[in-house]
């Protein structure tokens, strides 16, 4: 069962990968926000989608995808950097209320 042994270290590294290439998004979109180049709630929403990612890497829950030429790596990805096609805002701001369990800020008048 050596070979079992060799694919959980290669799929432990991986793991360690993905984790740190979490961790280097959130560290742009952390200097994004202090830079003023991202929102508080942009930032909220993007660190909550890194740890559900990272949730789904610990439990090795995900698939890597094939990469398309303009993606560096193969997993979404949040910060001063983020893919605005990609992003619905509409959809982001009702994700957001569901997550806190109540209104936007902006419609509270």
């Amino acid at each position: 069962m050596a070979n079992g042994a060799t694919g959980n270290g290669n799929k432990e590294a991986e793991q360690i990968d993905l984790a740190r290439q979490i961790g280097a998004e959130l560290t742009d979109a952390f200097v994004g926000y202090v830079r003023g180049r991202i929102g508080f709630d942009e930032l909220t929403f993007g660190v909550y989608d890194a740890m559900s990612d990272l949730h789904a890497v610990a439990s090795g829950d995900y698939e890597l995808a094939l990469e398309d030429g303009d993606h560096d790596h193969a997993h979404h990805h949040h910060g001063e950097h983020a893919h605005e096609h990609d992003y619905d805002e509409a959809e982001a701001i009702e994700e957001q209320e569901d997550l806190a369990q109540e209104p936007s800020r902006d419609e509270r008048g």
